[in-house]
């Protein structure tokens, strides 16, 4: 029978590692939750924070590219670091039922307030005019067909990760987690508060009662329409000025949406630009027309963000396949990256990625990862 293992103590944590500060977050919330009969069977040695720490562990180490070859690796002594105990597949495949993936949820919206500030991101302008910006999309992650409960739009299986994205701070604002075929619309009509300011792509502009519904809840809203759609003009242009002219604005009015004449009064403000036709649709009619358009500019922040999560970090192999598996993994995805803001006081480049993984793999130590990360461009160190 396996000796029942001591549980890791606060004290404990020493010294700055991804997977200290990780600790110090969720024992807390593992401890203010009643133990599952599983967890307190003495033959137990795989626990909630060893698996979600093993989840972390394998998103910044690109040579474990499944859970099999995690629990392989699990059997190395430097591994104790990750685990208490050697991983098995079948209690590792077994954890993604008994462990709770709202603990990681609460962890993320911690981590996401301590780093507000940090970020210093969008035009600077833009920062001036608005107190806050929020980019709202979907980004779909593959699946495998195994996972029969997440069909995508089309063929095969997939995830999509719905998110509000704080443009200023650079995080995470709100997500929610839903098979490849969900509406991105209808989930942001749900989960959007109101007084937000969003900026959006076409896919969440051709709906005009969500439109209307919006303006109705007071959320203000930059987003981009598409070209061949009916716009009836109510009443005279707007004026240009010169800055408008120069950024492209061709003119700037109030129309009614729909072709049946009973769409909702909008402001609506047409740019072209390297042979590009642009028509923006606002609720805010305090702003100069190029200034929406240097708004919309910042939606692909969130697009930035989405490639760095699934290219700068390890996040492209499922290691559980059920919903609460799948929102483990997107949670620790998301706790990495926000780790790794707080630690570096910014979002950290590709090198400074490199870097940790350096580190993880024993080819730096903790003093050559401190000059690595100051030469990548960190602008402090923890």
């Amino acid at each position: 029978m396996a000796k029942k293992r001591e549980p890791i103590r606060e004290d404990q944590l020493r010294n700055w590692n991804l997977l200290g500060g990780f600790r110090q977050r969720v024992l807390p919330l593992l401890k203010a939750q009643p133990a599952t009969p599983t967890e307190g069977d003495t033959r137990r040695t795989l626990f909630a924070e060893d698996y979600f720490c093993s989840f972390l562990f394998v998103i910044f180490n690109p040579v474990i590219t499944s859970m099999r070859a995690l629990c392989h690796v699990s059997y190395c002594r430097k591994m104790r670091q990750v685990s208490a105990a050697p991983i098995c597949p079948a209690a590792f495949s077994a954890g993604q039922h008994l462990f709770d993936p709202q603990i990681l949820e609460k962890i993320v919206r911690q981590l996401a307030q301590q780093a507000q500030g940090l970020g210093g991101g969008g035009d600077a302008r833009v920062r001036q005019a608005l107190k806050g910006l929020t980019a709202v999309d979907g980004s779909v992650l593959r699946a495998v067909s195994r996972m029969a409960w997440a069909p995508a739009g089309g063929p095969g299986k997939a995830i999509r990760l719905h998110l509000h994205f704080n443009v200023f701070d650079q995080i995470p604002a709100a997500w929610t987690i839903t098979p490849g075929n969900v509406s991105e619309p209808k989930v942001f009509a749900q989960t959007v508060e109101p007084g937000a300011m969003i900026v959006a792509d076409r896919n969440y502009g051709h709906d005009f009662g969500l439109l209307a519904q919006l303006k109705e809840r007071g959320v203000h809203f930059v987003l981009r329409l598409y070209n061949n759609l009916v716009l009836a003009p109510i009443g005279p242009d707007r004026p240009l000025s010169q800055a408008d002219r120069q950024a492209g604005v061709v003119w700037d009015r109030m129309v009614r949406l729909g072709i049946h004449g009973d769409g909702p009064v909008l402001r609506v403000v047409r740019v072209e630009a390297n042979g590009d036709i642009f028509h923006f649709v606002t609720t805010r009619e305090d702003l100069s027309a190029e200034l929406i358009g240097l708004i919309y500019r910042q939606r692909w922040q969130i697009e930035l963000f989405f490639k760095w999560i699934k290219m700068i970090l390890n996040c492209r192999h499922w290691l559980a396949e059920s919903p609460a598996g799948v929102q483990i993994q997107i949670y620790c995805v998301l706790i990495a990256s926000l780790l790794l803001m707080l630690w570096t006081g910014q979002r950290p480049n590709k090198r400074m990625v490199e870097s940790l993984r350096y580190y993880w793999m024993g080819l730096a130590t903790e003093e050559d990862l401190v000059r690595l990360l100051e030469r990548a461009g960190c602008k402090k160190k923890s």
